[in-house]
């Protein structure tokens, strides 16, 4: 038996003795036995601290594997079969469980993960299923409702008479099949009951739709609607007068607009009582009844001739001054002079478009025109509605510098079409363009180009030179501009100085043209502008061409030097309507100067007011006389068609003469009579020689051959000229 060994220690007193030796000895088991509760503590915390991570671990796959399961839940509750949402999530959550089972470190880990995991799996599927139930009733609801609605539409959408007269049968069937011993007795009983409610609930509703004021009416009514519950009826009848309130304002609207053009449209304003508001209604009622007495004189105003509608305005004012009390008749007074600022506002900005909104003659001339498909005859009635369309103008005192031959907007559209168009396209138009207004076409040609139409179409236009044509419409593009310029650089010709001296070879043009400008020379300034534009262009064509620089240039100026006579104020076109009008160039000047040195007085023009109350109107007409004379000159019209007299003032404006008629003093260039216009006189072809026989003193220039030639072959057509 071995020795229990021994330890021997040797001490030494915290104080001072003398030297002690111990010989003590403890055994193992007294050291064992001592430390034995340390250890069982420690092996106690470490079993502790395992089941601790293990938790932690379950826990984290748990909640990890929760965000996929989620997404099964959610996919399973939109369905509406619990089979089907049963097996979704039993095959899926197996998958997921299987996936994160195999990912704990340990067996106590995955027994702790499946348990849980499995726990929320059961929870899942209960709320699942209480989802899906409550899918498989909305789905239920959703079915019947569709079925439901497929009868009510095929009875009153589509109208169908056997529809209708089986359709309380056909839903009491439809809720009996889906209802009947799913819900319970009371509520299957109420939903049968409520079957001719529901049915002419739908029938107002659809009518509210289609006819607003028809369905008011009728739930208004209580013979109408018989099974219609006094709830439902107030909703939809409140449902009928919120359609109907912004209808009767627009109605309305469109009454007000109609009378300020003399139109009278219906308008039911005891309807409009029931449905508007009171303050609403009380406002439009004030005004109403200004209005309904007005609308035909305001139908006079806007057909009048200028020169009798200050004196018709005055007396429609005076009427309504004597006849109603004095708001009234004020507010009738803003009406009639409304309408007078309307129509001469109109009439100078758009004259065609108000003419088509206030004439139904011409509104129904425009509407036949539109319906025609027939080319020929489209063509013919294009030219008919511009007949009337002028005529009606210088009917109504319009002057005839300011006819026009169509709307704004079909200005502004044919030039758009125009500018989006190839070359080819633009050809047409302009071609088409001669076709649809014949003699109108300088009118329309004036309008497109105030509406921007390029200059290069105007001269198209007016040549009429297929080839000259094509070159110009080239240099509406960038592109030959620049292949032009780039030749002007290559070859050291200055673009702008070629640009000056062309321009200096049309001074005489250019003079006569911003004379006849001169109340808007910021217009005539920029034609002329893209005219020389057009030209210099043209003359480097010529030059590409193989031409010299005078050559190119010469030709390019004589397009339009060769193409006018020029006169101190204004100038003749040789070119007429695309027609050579060359022979009669001297004859048109001759009369013009005939005119003014002795036919002046015979227009009998009416005198400019005078700001001076006492001056007499013998006065003035012998004042005017007097400035027709020494202040007078032809110019060329607006519109390019002729010549017009008027009185140039001080400050450098131009005012046209006009007769007691309303007529100016004026003539288009393809007038060859020799007729005086506005008087029912002809000019004395001999008056030139008899004055010089009275006073041989005069120097006036000799009679062209054309006017001698006319009156010896007595082929003068003698005409009056308004």
């Amino acid at each position: 038996m071995p020795k229990i060994p021994t330890f021997t220690t040797q001490a030494r007193p915290t104080t001072e003795t003398a030297s002690i030796t111990s010989n003590l000895q403890i055994p193992l088991n007294t050291v064992a036995g001592a430390l034995s509760p340390v250890t069982k503590a420690i092996t106690k915390h470490a079993i502790a601290e395992k089941d601790l991570e293990n938790k932690t671990e379950a826990l984290k796959l748990e909640n990890e594997s929760l965000l996929e399961l989620t997404d099964i839940f959610e996919k399973a509750s939109r369905l509406d079969n619990k089979d089907q949402a049963l097996q979704l999530v039993q095959s899926e959550s197996k998958i997921i469980q299987d996936k994160f089972s195999n990912l704990a470190s340990n067996k106590a880990v995955q027994t702790s993960f499946n348990n849980n995991y499995l726990a929320e799996v059961q929870k899942g599927i209960f709320k699942v299923n209480t989802r899906v139930s409550t899918n498989v009733i909305q789905s239920l609801d959703n079915e019947v409702s569709k079925t439901k609605n497929r009868l009510l539409t095929e009875a009153f959408v589509s109208k169908n008479p056997l529809a209708i007269a089986e359709l309380k049968n056909d839903l009491g069937f439809l809720y009996e099949k889906t209802y009947k011993g799913r819900v319970d007795v009371d509520a299957y009983d109420k939903l049968i009951l409520n079957i001719p409610n529901e049915i002419s609930a739908f029938e107002a509703s659809q009518e509210i739709s289609n006819n607003p004021k028809q369905a008011y009416l009728n739930l208004m009514n209580k013979n109408k609607y018989p099974d219609l519950d006094i709830n439902k009826r107030i909703r939809l009848t409140n449902e009928a007068k919120s359609v109907l309130v912004p209808e009767i304002r627009e109605n309305y609207k469109n009454f007000a607009a109609a009378a300020a053009l003399g139109k009278e449209v219906p308008f039911d304003f005891n309807f409009a009582k029931e449905i508007l508001r009171p303050k609403e209604y009380q406002k439009i009622v004030q005004e109403y009844d200004a209005i309904k007495d007005t609308v035909s004189n305001v139908s006079i105003i806007n057909s009048i001739t200028s020169k009798d509608l200050s004196k018709a305005t005055d007396e429609f004012i005076n009427d309504a001054e004597q006849k109603y009390p004095f708001i009234k008749s004020q507010k009738i007074k803003k009406i009639y002079t409304d309408a007078v600022k309307n129509r001469n506002e109109a009439m100078a900005k758009d004259p065609v478009l108000f003419l088509t909104q206030t004439d139904d003659n011409l509104k129904i001339l425009v509407e036949e025109l539109a319906a025609e498909t027939n080319s020929d005859m489209i063509v013919k009635k294009k030219l008919a509605l511009t007949d009337v369309i002028v005529q009606k103008q210088i009917d109504m005192g319009q002057p005839n510098y300011q006819v026009k031959v169509m709307s704004q907007s079909q200005a502004d559209s044919f030039v758009t079409q125009y500018m989006n168009g190839d070359q080819n396209m633009r050809v047409m138009m302009l071609q088409n363009l001669n076709s649809e207004f014949g003699t109108y076409n300088s009118q329309a040609m004036l309008q497109l180009s105030e509406a921007g139409l390029p200059v290069t179409a105007e001269l198209s236009s007016f040549f009429n030179n297929p080839k000259v044509t094509e070159k110009f419409l080239s240099f509406d593009e960038k592109d030959e501009q620049d292949r032009l310029k780039q030749f002007a650089k290559d070859n050291n010709i200055n673009f702008n100085t070629l640009r000056k001296d062309v321009r200096d070879n049309l001074k005489d043009f250019e003079g006569a043209a911003m004379r006849g400008s001169a109340f808007n020379n910021s217009v005539a300034l920029e034609k002329i502008d893209n005219i020389v534009e057009t030209l210099t262009f043209y003359t480097l064509s010529g030059m590409v061409s193989g031409k010299s620089e005078n050559a190119a240039r010469k030709e390019a100026v004589n397009l339009i030097n060769g193409s006018f006579n020029v006169q101190e104020t204004f100038f003749i076109p040789l070119i007429y309507d695309g027609k050579s009008i060359a022979s009669s160039a001297d004859f048109i000047a001759e009369k013009a100067g005939l005119i003014k040195d002795f036919y002046l007085q015979d227009f009998d023009a009416v005198a400019f007011q005078s700001m001076d109350e006492d001056v007499t109107e013998v006065e003035l007409t012998e004042a005017m006389t007097d400035q027709m004379k020494n202040f007078g000159e032809w110019r060329n019209k607006s519109d390019g068609s002729g010549i017009i007299y008027g009185i140039v003032f001080n400050d450098g404006s131009f005012g046209p003469v006009v007769n007691r008629d309303g007529e100016n003093l004026e003539f288009n260039f393809d007038d060859t009579t020799l007729s005086i216009p506005g008087t029912d006189k002809d000019i004395d072809v001999e008056i030139r020689i008899k004055s010089q026989k009275l006073d041989p003193r005069g120097a006036y220039p000799a009679i062209p051959e054309s006017i001698k030639k006319q009156e010896e072959n007595k082929q003068v057509k003698i005409t009056r000229t308004r």
